[in-house]
């Protein structure tokens, strides 16, 4: 029987950290189960693994070596995931609506999104040292700024709104708690590509050489 790689067990026991670390994070942020219906307990897991999944994507995103580039495409998974927890509560949803949500929070929050953003990919035109900057900087920004935007959109939604009504001001506390919660689950995320790059290499060397 064929038996896991330590690179194989280390990524399944990130995931498990990551999953929890997702739900203590929101631990205490619900109604009480008890006033919740199963369609709405369902709902909020559902809403929850899709954050998480939105989260790693960001990370992983903002990895490219490319300055700017990085951010374009985080916003690009932040717009999806807003797009995906539209269709989980019903609601409409818009590329413009979905947009100036993004940079309402982000751009709103000094130092908890956009310009902070921007700051840590331009890092990444430094010659020599900038990509690993912006690689040790930039995905904790990026993933935490997914966590925020995404548990602000769906506490929103929660409580009866929806794009169209949505208030970046009265959100932007609830925002910046979620960022800092966020910032722990990206770093494992982080750590967990950063890995996993590291093992893809060491495959890749070790393959050349007994080729050689």
């Amino acid at each position: 029987m064929a038996t896991k790689s330590t690179a194989e067990k280390t990524a399944a026991a990130s995931d498990a950290e990551i999953e929890a670390d997702v739900e203590n994070a929101i631990e205490g942020e619900a109604p009480e189960a008890a006033t919740l219906s199963d369609d709405d307990i369902a709902r909020q897991l559902t809403a929850e693994s899709l954050t998480k999944d939105y989260v790693l994507a960001s990370v992983a995103a903002s990895i490219v070596p490319v300055a700017i580039f990085d951010i374009a495409a985080v916003v690009a998974i932040q717009l999806r995931m807003i797009q995906k927890l539209s269709q989980l509560y019903g609601k409409p949803f818009s590329d413009k609506m979905g947009r100036k949500v993004i940079y309402a929070l982000a751009g709103g929050v000094l130092g908890y999104g956009a310009g902070y953003a921007v700051a840590a990919s331009a890092t990444k035109l430094i010659p020599g040292i900038g990509w690993m900057v912006g690689m040790v900087s930039l995905p904790v920004v990026a993933g935490a700024s997914t966590y925020a935007v995404g548990r602000s959109i769906a506490r929103h939604y929660e409580d009866g709104g929806s794009l169209m009504d949505f208030d970046a001001s009265k959100m932007r506390a609830f925002y910046k708690e979620q960022f800092e919660k966020g910032k722990e689950l990206a770093k494992r995320a982080r750590d967990r590509t950063k890995s996993g790059a590291e093992a893809v290499a060491e495959t890749v060397e070790e393959t050349a050489a007994k080729a050689s």
